[in-house]
């Protein structure tokens, strides 16, 4: 309910009436407007995935190189050296070997040829794969959980359950 300002006859659109319950969204966004909300880029290793993640990710979209995208993303949200190393790694991996990595991916979500498969789950994926293949000693549990994670923060509401199925399957 909207209340006459007493001074001047405006709207006061702050004030919320006797009795009356606060606005369930401002609580829930924590008062910042729905869907303005910056997502926190993890730093370490996670942070250089998920640099990889939105390096390719721009790259599937718009053409650009993908490791002119990871250098700049990098930068953006300064990366140690060697987790700049990690996700250069990762996107060059991807960028070389893309059409076997969509191969695995479709083999085992047979509901969704690779092209289907939204595009930042793909490269998700791509990603968990590469760095499995990459680095056999990084054990398949932290891959997949390390995945999952990414595509809480990068991915739809059903992201990390199906980015959790496809590598289970593949690296489980």
């Amino acid at each position: 309910m909207r209340r006459q300002h007493p001074k001047n006859d405006e709207m006061d659109l702050d004030e919320t009436p006797a009795g009356a319950q606060p606005d369930k969204l401002a609580v829930i966004a924590g008062g910042e407007p729905a869907g303005e909300r910056q997502q926190r880029m993890p730093s370490g290793r996670r942070g250089a995935r998920a640099v990889a993640v939105q390096a390719l990710f721009e790259s599937d979209l718009s053409g650009h190189s993908g490791m002119a995208a990871c250098l700049r993303l990098g930068a953006e949200v300064r990366l140690s050296a060697a987790n700049a190393a990690l996700s250069t790694e990762l996107v060059n991996s991807v960028e070389k070997n893309r059409a076997q990595l969509d191969r695995r991916i479709g083999a085992v979500a047979t509901a969704f040829p690779a092209g289907q498969v939204p595009a930042v789950d793909r490269n998700i994926l791509r990603v968990a794969l590469a760095e499995a293949a990459l680095h056999p000693e990084t054990p398949r549990g932290v891959v997949i959980t390390e995945a999952v994670e990414i595509a809480r923060l990068l991915g739809s509401d059903s992201s990390a359950r199906f980015v959790h199925g496809v590598l289970g399957a593949l690296l489980g």
